[in-house]
């Protein structure tokens, strides 16, 4: 079965958030973290890592999930925080065993839900922390 790897970079401030496509050749990049989509649940649900290490998300189940950290896309906006200045962030649909990466090299708390079943209480937390 072919795996889609999407790596997202979130980056503070005015510089925005940047998505971009694995490099045709380049080897994946490496996770410090993995965080498994099963049936409603992200596992972990929370997570701390440090600035500048990559999480990674395996949707091990059979439906579609996404990883969405945007309070304007949340049906309860209590569910997206971002730490002051950084950019909304969203991995579109991630099917069925497929991955999504993103580093976060901001610190700070970040709330993050599932598009399809927020309202089923699909929540994750990561807290970042200052790079070592």
């Amino acid at each position: 079965m072919a795996v889609s790897v999407l790596v997202a970079c979130l980056l503070a401030g005015p510089a925005g958030c940047g998505l971009f496509g694995p490099a045709h050749g380049a080897p994946d990049p490496q996770a410090d973290v993995i965080i498994d989509m099963g049936f409603h649940r992200f596992k972990p649900t929370d997570v701390t890592i440090h600035a500048g290490q990559i999480v990674e998300w395996r949707n091990i189940s059979l439906v579609t999930h996404t990883i969405t950290d945007d309070p304007a896309l949340a049906d309860f906006h209590a569910d997206a925080l971002l730490p002051p200045g950084v950019m909304p962030f969203d991995s579109g649909d991630v099917p069925a065993g497929e991955v999504f990466l993103f580093k976060f090299p901001a610190p700070g708390t970040y709330r993050y839900f599932c598009k399809h079943h927020e309202r089923h209480g699909m929540l994750g937390t990561i807290t970042v922390l200052p790079a070592p």
